[in-house]
């Protein structure tokens, strides 16, 4: 998909395109998957700006009005920022009796950058009129909570300047911490993968398994069980190579026996900005025996419209656009990929704010971009 933004009319069309899908019985979901499937994020939170100021509702109620089941799911994850969808998640993970949903919390919070961090807990209290710590606080306990609330201070040295005795004072602590003591210390292990600097981490790794012959993973897996176990492996994972694990977890969730394919449908949601679902392919395609697409394409789903869709939005479907279409410019998207545009991808890391001034009026528009992660996707009301 491309990244570039549509233009004024093309976002005009566009909504004018879904409330056709939607009007009268029923829904036509084939053509509503052709127009949400075949856009980026940056270009839905066009279309959803302009929604909610052209018709006082939001795209995601109209779309939740209208459309259930698995694709209802995906087709209103993708008629939110993907913030906002990771802000919902933890609010519907901490909705349960007693325990929240580990699950969940951990995919939002766990291995993310301080930036990502900050802007969960900013987006959440915005909307929500509470902090994430609160909720934390509420409904995790023990190990979990230490975990998720020290994730959530956004305190990573990421900026810091390591030295070699800076890794090995670390290898020697996770070792006294683990492996020197009968009663592991989940403490220690905590601040330190929750603190240190990704590219640390990996030199701690590296130093460790040198010195004592084994991978800390293997001593993560014999010394601590359970939930925390879990986590703590996605943290060493992540900081070895983040796109890796998340290619495991795309794996694990195509192959899963649930037809439903919950996890599939949020990870596509989360990891669809073209610039991030890159670099999780190649590790997808370096790892394992069949493609990215090969495999999304073999997977058994609940109904053929669910898998269309995921197909679009991971760009592993090209949809076929005839001459008349063209001409009318009904299907013409920029989400189309287009193998020898030069656009530049970087911006999607780098930019922070941007604000899109549209010429045929006062409207504008502002997004805030994650470096890792978000898209510019969070909308703010209009001025």
């Amino acid at each position: 998909m491309s990244n570039i933004y549509l233009t004024q009319d093309e976002v005009n069309n566009t909504i004018e395109e879904i409330r056709a899908t939607m009007k009268g019985l029923g829904t036509d979901e084939k053509k509503l998957l052709r127009i949400l499937g075949t856009k980026t994020p940056k270009q839905m939170s066009q279309i959803m700006s302009r929604y909610l100021n052209n018709y006082g509702h939001t795209l995601y109620q109209h779309i939740s009005s209208e459309v259930h089941g698995s694709f209802g799911n995906i087709c209103r994850g993708v008629s939110l920022p993907i913030i906002e969808f990771d802000c919902d998640l933890l609010r519907e993970a901490c909705k349960k009796t007693f325990t929240a949903n580990y699950t969940y919390i951990t995919e939002v919070l766990v291995g993310r950058t301080n930036h990502d961090i900050k802007a969960i807990k900013s987006f959440y209290e915005d909307k929500y009129n509470e902090k994430v710590e609160d909720i934390i606080n509420r409904k995790c306990y023990g190990d979990m909570k230490k975990l998720y609330l020290t994730c959530l201070e956004a305190n990573r040295e990421e900026t810091k300047e390591y030295t070699e005795e800076d890794i090995i004072e670390d290898v020697n602590t996770l070792y006294q911490a683990t492996e020197a003591r009968w009663n592991a210390s989940e403490k220690v292990v905590i601040d330190i993968l929750c603190r240190r600097q990704f590219q640390h981490l990996r030199n701690v790794f590296y130093a460790y398994q040198n010195k004592y012959k084994k991978p800390f993973t293997s001593v993560v897996e014999k010394k601590f069980i359970g939930p925390i176990e879990k986590n703590f492996l996605i943290l060493i994972k992540s900081a070895m190579n983040r796109y890796q694990y998340i290619a495991e977890q795309f794996n694990i969730a195509i192959n899963t026996t649930s037809v439903q394919h919950t996890k599939l449908i949020r990870y596509t949601i989360r990891y669809r900005t073209p610039a991030i679902l890159e670099l999780i392919k190649d590790s997808y395609n370096n790892n394992y025996t069949r493609t990215f697409g090969e495999e999304l394409n073999n997977a058994i789903f609940i109904d053929d419209r669910t898998k269309e869709m995921i197909l679009l939005l991971l760009n592993e479907k090209k949809i076929k656009i005839n001459k008349k279409e063209e001409d009318n410019g009904k299907e013409k998207s920029r989400g189309i990929p287009n193998e020898d545009s030069d656009s530049n991808d970087e911006d999607i890391i780098d930019d922070r704010i941007e604000n899109i001034k549209e010429n045929n009026d006062n409207e504008t528009i502002k997004i805030v971009q994650d470096e890792d992660i978000y898209p510019k996707i969070q909308q703010t009301k209009e001025e």
